[in-house]
């Protein structure tokens, strides 16, 4: 299919022709404010769904931590990967489901395989009380094991309700085994929020970032049509989120 009517085949590219058509029955008439309105609809979701602001904005967020490679990592005590890339999935068949930021978990395997620490902490988040779905980590251990992927050491930090909630539970860990320093992989989107709440409770990091979706999808040409797609709008959620939660956290002494 051609790249002008491949919006065609999501619902907003659907939404977008019937405002715009809509608009022009109600100019013809001579309803203006209603025209108006649908009209302006239409503008808006072209520009967050057809145009690349949203992803020149996330790629803001990822640019400071473009030249950051494995290569120049330099040895620590443990490789943090924070969570918040898989949901449990019954019907799959390792019974989870794989998000975006897959790549946490590769880069650290990487960093590992690598030498550049000797332990590898998984974080997470996890659903229900105690006795319901398992954290994610726990996910994630029985897939490495099962696989041999790694024979490096693991901690789970459990359960964790947010980036802060991992920080302090690997600060536990660093007091526990005395590691000088860790190694923090998260997305680049993610990075400077997870970096300022580990340095806030004065965790030696060097961070290794990863999942540059915005830098990655401005490396292709985009395709010139004025309909919509979910992508953009899906980028700017990501860009709001990290934005809002900076704020937050600021607002919550922990950045």
């Amino acid at each position: 299919m051609k790249p002008l009517l491949l919006p065609l085949t999501e619902p907003l590219g659907f939404l977008w022709v019937a405002l715009v058509l809509w608009g022009v029955v109600l100019l013809g008439r001579r309803h203006g404010r209603a025209a108006a309105v649908a009209l302006v609809t239409a503008v808006v979701l072209s520009l967050v769904g057809a145009t690349r602001i949203p992803t020149r904005l996330l790629a803001s967020l990822e640019r400071p931590y473009a030249g950051v490679t494995i290569d120049r990592v330099q040895p620590a005590d443990a490789v943090v990967m924070l969570g918040g890339i898989l949901r449990q999935s019954a019907p799959e068949p390792l019974g989870f489901d794989l998000g975006t930021p897959a790549d946490r978990v590769m880069a650290a395997l990487e960093l590992v395989r690598r030498g550049k620490a000797r332990v590898l902490v998984l974080g997470g988040g996890g659903q229900g009380p105690r006795g319901g779905p398992p954290a994610e980590g726990e996910l994630l251990l029985r897939w490495l094991n099962a696989w041999g992927l790694t024979n490096a050491p693991i901690h789970l930090l459990g359960i964790c309700k947010n980036t802060r909630d991992e920080a302090e539970r690997t600060l536990e860990l660093m007091r526990q085994h005395r590691w000088k320093r860790v190694l923090l992989v998260t997305s680049a989107g993610h990075m400077r929020r997870a970096e300022a709440v580990f340095r806030r409770l004065s965790i030696p990091v060097q961070v290794v970032p990863c999942d540059f979706v915005g830098l990655t999808t401005l490396q292709y040409p985009a395709s010139p049509t004025p309909l919509p797609r979910i992508e953009g709008f899906q980028h700017l959620s990501l860009y709001a989120y990290e934005v809002l939660g900076w704020w937050l956290y600021r607002l919550r002494g922990w950045v």
